[in-house]
């Protein structure tokens, strides 16, 4: 079975689900390939693996050499670029012609494929996978009808989270076209470790791009209203606030207690998380309507046996319950927040059976073995229904 991921850059180290998803295709004996907009092999080390240079089906730039332009032809608005987009697309979309199954990532790119299929230059059935800002950008603009070509060319649409579902129900998508297919990782490859910190300086720790939704900011604001001062705070990642962040740690008089690492290797990455005690990551709903979907670095956390402290937010609720296998706080409520790192500090002993079931929620729940195979029989299914 040929099977065709649509994505925007490939591979992405900020898309490690997109390629956990393609390696479980792969482990199935499905022939995949990769359509993007810019391949990035000698760019991203930690995701420069040989399965991605010599994918069966290969991996191809959509528009060819004339994707060199794309970012500047996008810096375009409206419906120029929506025409002009749309025009290349169809120039070169014989690239999609061989797949069995089109798997677009992000709601972008699914529409992009669905104009293609509306105009009968393929026949291929099309999925959509949702995962964030291509759902709360639009919800925040009033602008999430845009996906009803997608709904009406595509055949599955595979948001991240219930949240998402609802949502595009709402603005006309089929719901028995509409199912929840969480991102996951793999349990078998995660050492579960519990490290109390009774008696110990106590190590939060976050690991995300440093961007508005992630929600750094408010977790300096409550670490500093912690009443102990034995902690330590390591934020890795890169982002557009890393300065504004560093400027903030020190307005609030713990520069010293915290270490912005930036972008490290996978490996120092998983031994960072087994050194650390607590994973905070409080995300919020960004001004321009970014959202997250459910994060997998949260995930990844709870596997390994630490403490998670999030939020409110999108699907996150999906993942923790509140006092069960995490903590939750409101959007944007320091004090909420400062709270609950309050009360994990003070009671170590309660936290390990609260991170034991954060464990065995990955291991039903978000297991990317079992929803790769659960991908898997979808995508075969429905490539039994292509049209030739």
């Amino acid at each position: 079975m040929r099977i065709c991921f649509v994505v925007d850059k490939f591979p992405s180290l900020s898309e490690t689900f997109v390629l956990d998803q393609i390696a479980g295709c792969l482990e199935r004996g499905m022939e995949v390939g990769v359509v993007c907009n810019e391949t990035t092999f000698g760019k991203e080390a930690n995701v420069d693996d040989r399965r991605w240079k010599s994918l069966p089906g290969k991996v191809v730039c959509w528009w060819g050499w004339l994707g060199r332009y794309r970012p500047l032809l996008r810096k375009w608005s409206g419906k120029s670029w929506d025409k002009l987009s749309t025009a290349i697309d169809l120039l070169y979309a014989r690239k999609l012609h061989k797949a069995d199954v089109i798997v677009a990532h992000f709601g972008t790119n699914g529409l992009r494929v669905a104009r293609v299929i509306k105009r009968g230059r393929i026949s291929a059935p099309l999925v959509t996978v949702f995962h964030g800002n291509d759902v709360g950008g639009p919800m925040h603009d009033n602008t999430l009808a845009r996906y009803r070509t997608v709904f009406q060319n595509g055949v599955l649409q595979m948001p991240v989270n219930a949240f998402f579902r609802d949502a595009l129900i709402e603005v006309g998508a089929p719901p028995d076209e509409v199912v929840v297919h969480h991102m996951g990782v793999r349990p078998g490859e995660i050492e579960y470790r519990w490290r109390s910190w009774k008696n110990e300086t106590l190590s939060f720790i976050s690991v995300c791009r440093l961007t508005e939704k992630k929600g750094v900011e408010y977790a300096l604001r409550a670490l500093a209203r912690l009443p102990r001062d034995d902690w330590h705070y390591s934020v890795i990642g890169a982002g557009e606030l890393l300065e504004q962040l560093k400027r903030l740690a020190a307005e609030l008089g713990i520069a010293g207690r915290v270490d912005f690492l930036g972008p490290r290797p996978h490996a120092e990455v998983k031994q960072r998380l087994r050194d650390a005690h607590v994973f905070v990551l409080p995300s919020v709903s960004a001004h321009n309507g970014d959202l997250e979907g459910i994060p997998v670095a949260l995930m990844e956390a709870m596997a390994a046996g630490l403490t998670v402290v999030s939020t409110y937010h999108s699907g996150i609720p999906e993942l923790i319950e509140d006092g069960k296998t995490g903590f939750l706080a409101p959007e944007r409520d320091v004090a909420a927040l400062a709270a609950k790192l309050v009360w994990v500090a003070d009671n170590p002993v309660l936290c390990e059976p609260i991170a034991i079931a954060a464990r065995r929620k990955i291991e039903t729940d978000f297991n990317a073995d079992v929803l790769n195979q659960q991908f898997a029989r979808i995508a075969t299914e429905l490539a039994g229904t292509r049209a030739h």
